[in-house]
């Protein structure tokens, strides 16, 4: 089974995490496919925008796939893994198209790194979000921190980040997190309405506007920040905090 579904569909690029059975948590083949996919998407001229979603309706995504990484138990070895997802994270960040994170279901650790690393995000209700690193002994990962306080705002990101806490679409939207709260029960219906209202342009005019901002950031010293993220993660992915916490998770399952 493909572990990322690549549609096009109007003027969009649908990248969707098709792990469901995993609460479409990241393994080494959907970091591979997802790289693959945004260079399609960016590479083609018919398709204006991008958007990451999840099968079903449980997990946008549920972070990282502890059971596929739990081998990993130094730094040496947890840092490539977390090197090759990073780098997918700054392809999206980075994306000369606009992007965005469509909630279908919780979004928590390295899904909400995933999703704040888009341009937009749009949820459904009745779903959690948060940076629950901190429950297995790690902190983001991937970038998350850097990608929230671009997003957010220093303060706002450091009161999600630190707190670890999951937080409902009505509590992240004044922070800053969330563009938008689906209120229908047709949520898919009411997500294209959005956002072809958000991105109504041709991709020519969308990708002008893109540039624009993104010559507004020190590129070079972001990417500096999330390297330095990396190398802190996987410094506490060594840790007998952290693996006591997996081995944790894994029993319970």
């Amino acid at each position: 089974m493909t572990s990322l579904l690549y549609e096009k569909k109007n003027r969009a690029a649908m990248l969707t995490i098709n792990r469901p059975n995993q609460r479409n948590a990241i393994n080494y083949d959907v970091m591979d496919e997802f790289r693959h996919a945004i260079k399609t998407a960016e590479e083609d001229p018919s398709v204006s925008y991008i958007v990451i979603t999840g099968s079903g309706d449980r997990a946008f995504c549920g972070g990282g796939d502890l059971a596929s990484f739990h081998h990993l138990r130094t730094k040496e070895e947890a840092y490539p893994m977390l090197r090759k997802m990073g780098s997918v994270l700054e392809q999206v960040f980075f994306c000369k198209k606009p992007t965005v994170a469509l909630l279908n279901g919780h979004a928590v650790g390295g899904g909400c790194e995933l999703s704040v690393a888009c341009d937009y995000r749009i949820a459904r209700r009745g779903i959690k979000m948060g940076f629950i690193q901190g429950s297995i002994g790690i902190t983001t990962g991937w970038g998350g921190t850097v990608y929230a306080m671009e997003r957010m705002g220093s303060t706002k990101a450091m009161e999600m980040l630190m707190s670890g806490k999951r937080y409902t679409p009505e509590e992240a939207y004044p922070l800053g997190f969330l563009t938008y709260i689906l209120q229908e029960d047709q949520w898919e219906e009411e997500a294209e309405r959005v956002i072809r209202t958000l991105l109504p342009h041709s991709s020519t005019i969308l990708q002008t506007y893109k540039k624009h901002w993104l010559d507004s950031l020190d590129q070079s010293m972001i990417s500096e920040r999330i390297e330095r993220e990396i190398l802190s993660c996987s410094e506490l992915w060594e840790s007998e905090e952290h693996h006591k916490a997996v081995e944790k998770f894994l029993n319970k399952r």
